[in-house]
């Protein structure tokens, strides 16, 4: 017998919190051999901990270890690798979640249609006209045909470009590591890009994707220069870390109209300060860190983790 105990709160964020039903569907698909303890306090989860040998929370602390003799795993739903801020000790496990590419690429490619089919300037840049047609017919572009290029093409890259590959785009997916095959989806023209690349394939990008984990590599990885090389129509969207752009860049160029628009998810700091310059910006649109959200997101990670705990051997297949 497993015990498995959980703590998944997030006040004020239901899509965030693993409720009761979510839990006892978890429970269901591990099976009777494992026991799931879901706390629903701090208080509670540390005092599920001796007894525990594998823990799903947001958060665990480098003194929690040693209240936790059984431990084997350490699992988060969170895709960041820079969530966790502990040394792990020989041999623990510790896993990120890897499901959430199904829900940000609805949101990119909501960000996207958005801006091409001047959906968010109608609602908000002209939102006081009482019919501005000629000023969003001068924001209308077909999304069909256009370039995407997507930097960071792993699991969530890959689950954006899978939702535009439909509407006819050429994707143009970058990555570290292109050595992997390219998806099933790519067609002729869509290509597996390295990071050395990326400078020649920006002046022909109609739109930039970002979904880069937190590094020091990562840092203002889009900055002036680069920002610079994109063609003055071409729209941005961030939907991995902040750190990736050098917002003080990002502003000048949108407000000396050298970039059609942007949309950003994550932002160096958040919340976003009252007086950044990016909440001045025109042709730029921000979501509080949410493009994962969905009521289902908890579902989906804990059919996630059935699913490797089988794959790797801690539970009967």
């Amino acid at each position: 017998m497993k015990t498995l105990a959980i703590f998944l709160e997030h006040p004020g964020l239901s899509s965030l919190t693993m409720h009761p039903s979510q839990a006892a569907a978890l429970a269901e698909r591990l099976g009777p051999e494992v026991q799931v303890a879901h706390c629903r306090t701090q208080e509670e989860f540390l005092a599920a901990l001796p007894l525990a040998d594998w823990v799903s929370t947001w958060t665990f602390r480098q003194e929690w270890f040693s209240l936790a003799p059984r431990l084997q795993l350490v699992s988060t739903p969170a895709a960041g690798k820079d969530y966790f801020t502990v040394e792990w000790p020989a041999g623990m496990r510790h896993w990120n979640g890897t499901f959430h590419g199904v829900f940000m690429g609805e949101t990119a490619l909501a960000m996207l249609l958005g801006m091409c089919r001047g959906l968010l300037p109608a609602v908000t840049t002209f939102r006081e006209e009482s019919w501005p047609r000629g000023q969003v017919d001068a924001r209308m572009r077909p999304l069909r045909g256009s370039t995407v290029t997507i930097c960071g093409f792993g699991h969530i890259g890959r689950w954006i470009g899978r939702l535009l590959k439909p509407l006819g785009t050429r994707l143009w997916g970058v990555a570290r590591h292109p050595g992997h095959l390219p998806p099933e989806y790519f067609t002729p023209g869509d290509q597996c890009c390295s990071l050395e690349e990326l400078d020649a394939l920006l002046p022909q990008t109609d739109h930039l994707i970002l979904v880069l984990p937190r590094s020091p590599e990562t840092d203002h990885f889009l900055d002036r220069r680069r920002l610079a090389l994109l063609p003055p129509h071409a729209t941005v969207c961030n939907l991995g870390r902040g750190n990736a752009i050098d917002e003080a860049a990002l502003a000048e160029a949108l407000t000396q109209g050298r970039l059609g628009g942007a949309c950003l998810d994550v932002c160096a700091q958040e919340p976003l300060p009252p007086q950044s310059p990016l909440r001045r910006c025109p042709n730029l649109w921000i979501t509080p860190h949410t493009s994962a959200f969905s009521p289902t997101y908890m579902d989906a990670y804990g059919q996630e983790l059935a699913r490797r705990l089988r794959e790797e051997g801690l539970l009967k297949a």
